[in-house]
């Protein structure tokens, strides 16, 4: 497996200050990703920046094929993981290029988290009343971010994401279930995060009580890993 990700900038927003932005987001994943891998026992993996290396991509584009959403993660024809991030709409809603929950950055890392952790996008683990949870590390926290401080003083917003013991329903009360410590217990969802279900009558996604209604409608565009999940089962 690849141990290499790229960030491919592909939308329109192409200006200096954009692409100081984008290595912004390389250098503070490199150091979340060793976060990650300490967690999560993954490789660690090492964001480049030479569109010539070989690797997973993170493509960066101005809108999805349905407006709204704002990411997914999958697999390509050759098997290949890869992720796409839609700008504009992160934008349009109040979102910034590396400051906040939903700054490009965050849901580039997002991504990026997810697709370390699961890259194949096909795990589920079963919850202690039998409902199969499918293992995407930010969903639950979806809404939450926190800074990495990097060398040149720049400051940049990452994902939240959980822990494998967020999947256990057996640790013991008061274990670290996220990284920012939002979460009390296995699969609780933060207020404005969410997870997907499966049990004998379907997929669903379970909202946290103040999911935000514009985000609830990215997740049902066919772009989005959340419907590619309620599709597949």
């Amino acid at each position: 497996m690849s141990r290499t990700l790229r960030i491919e900038n592909q939308s329109s927003h192409r200006s200096v200050r954009v692409e100081r932005a984008i290595d912004g987001m390389r250098r503070a994943l490199n150091i979340q990703l060793h976060d990650v891998a300490r967690m999560w026992g993954e490789y660690v993996y090492t964001v480049v920046d030479d569109a010539h290396r070989q690797g997973f991509n993170i493509v960066l584009l101005d809108d999805a094929d349905a407006a709204d959403a704002l990411g997914y993660h999958d697999l390509d024809k050759h098997g290949r993981p890869y992720a796409r991030v839609f700008v504009n709409p992160i934008l349009e809603n109040d979102g910034t290029w590396l400051r906040g929950p939903s700054s490009v950055s965050a849901t580039v890392s997002h991504e990026v988290c997810e697709l370390v952790g699961d890259p194949t996008a096909n795990h589920w683990v079963e919850n202690a009343r039998g409902a199969l949870v499918a293992v995407e590390l930010c969903d639950p926290v979806e809404s939450c971010a926190y800074t990495v401080s990097l060398r040149d003083g720049r400051r940049v917003s990452v994902s939240d994401f959980v822990y494998p013991d967020w999947f256990n329903p057996y640790v013991p009360a008061g274990t670290q279930v996220d990284h920012m410590e939002v979460l009390r217990k296995p699969f609780e969802i933060a207020p404005d995060g969410y997870v997907i279900h499966h049990t004998s009558s379907g997929a669903r996604n379970i909202w946290g009580r103040s999911y935000p209604r514009w985000r609830k409608a990215s997740k049902r565009r066919p772009a989005s890993r959340t419907y590619l999940r309620h599709r597949l089962g």
